[in-house]
């Protein structure tokens, strides 16, 4: 991240959303823009990232406009005597926005993790010593290959070691761990995880002859973490009791999920489950893999799997083999 970016993010964040820096939502005036901005940087002093917060002048903030006009599609307008607005007929990229927003403010965090860590606990980070995630970033950014060596463990190809030149696609957090996916000729499209199994790393400043194209949402449209293991995703019928009913409305287990009914009973004080009334059901297109089993245990006895048949032997089979060992 650079200081320039930093900037553009603020200018967006405050003019999108000025109650947020204690201004009347609505316009937003270049002397209220810049005095937050000001307010900023005084508030990080000592902190290089936000050294550029205070080069704010009327001919930068409109220069930090076009680019954010250019790369974001959010047409930042002003008017005479008011200030800066966005129209909300041409806010119609809100969801990059929003992704945008949301990793500025993972990265923030992190970078301030000491100086707020009386305010803010997070988890602990997965990420090897070995691996500069700037300047892995920057190497998908600019599509420069990355010398790895990578030693697997057995989930993940049988304690085989890789040690050769990736093309660096895309970066993934599941579970509190960090993957990157990446290609390579031999191994195709790969998820390695960026912990202690990465023992050699080097971005290096040459770019493939035949850079593959790469699109997150396409290639796991049908995964719940991070495995693609050619099962064939199908739709898979899961019954949730009605008080983590509300839990997975909030907080879908994938963006697949349709509710296929409510529970008759939607608030219950006692806890029956032999009570029908109580149960909603919901539906996921998904493959149905280890990490889809993985999911569903982790929602103890408040889900059941109920179709397609297969899936639910799945299920059953693998609770079968846990509770033998406390026979």
């Amino acid at each position: 991240m650079t200081p320039e970016f930093l900037r553009r993010y603020y200018v967006m964040r405050i003019i999108s959303n000025p109650k947020v820096y204690a201004l009347p939502q609505g316009y937003v005036s270049i002397e209220q823009l810049q005095n937050v901005l000001n307010t900023i940087r005084r508030q990080n002093q000592d902190d290089v990232l936000y050294e550029k917060l205070e080069l704010n002048s009327r001919k930068t903030i409109n220069r930090d406009l076009d680019k954010i006009r250019a790369y974001y599609q959010i047409n930042i307008k002003h008017k005479r005597n008011l200030g800066y607005y966005i129209d909300d007929e041409d806010y119609t990229e809100y969801d990059k926005l929003k992704s945008v927003y949301e990793k500025t403010e993972l990265y923030l965090l992190n970078h301030h993790a000491h100086a707020w860590k009386d305010f803010v606990t997070s988890a602990r980070t997965s990420l090897s010593d070995y691996v500069d995630v700037v300047a892995l970033i920057n190497a998908i950014e600019q599509q420069f290959l990355v010398e790895l060596e990578y030693k697997g463990w057995y989930d993940d190809n049988k304690f085989q070691t890789f040690k050769g030149i990736i093309q660096p696609l895309h970066i993934k957090e599941i579970n509190n761990a960090w993957y990157l996916i990446a290609y390579n000729k031999n191994i195709g499209i790969y998820a390695f995880c960026l912990d202690n199994r990465i023992s050699g790393f080097n971005v290096t400043d040459v770019k493939p002859k035949k850079p593959i194209d790469f699109n997150e949402n396409m290639y796991f449209k049908h995964s719940i973490g991070i495995l693609k293991i050619g099962i064939k995703p199908q739709w898979i019928f899961i019954k949730v009791a009605n008080h983590h009913f509300k839990y997975l409305e909030a907080n879908p287990i994938h963006p697949s999920q349709i509710i296929v009914k409510e529970p008759k009973k939607s608030a219950t004080e006692a806890l029956d489950y032999q009570d029908p009334d109580i149960w909603a059901e919901i539906k996921i297109f998904v493959e149905p893999n280890y990490e889809f089993l993985m999911e569903i245990f982790k929602y103890n006895l408040w889900v059941k799997v109920v179709k397609p048949q297969q899936v639910k032997d799945y299920v059953s089979h693998h609770l079968k083999l846990m509770i033998a060992y406390y026979d």
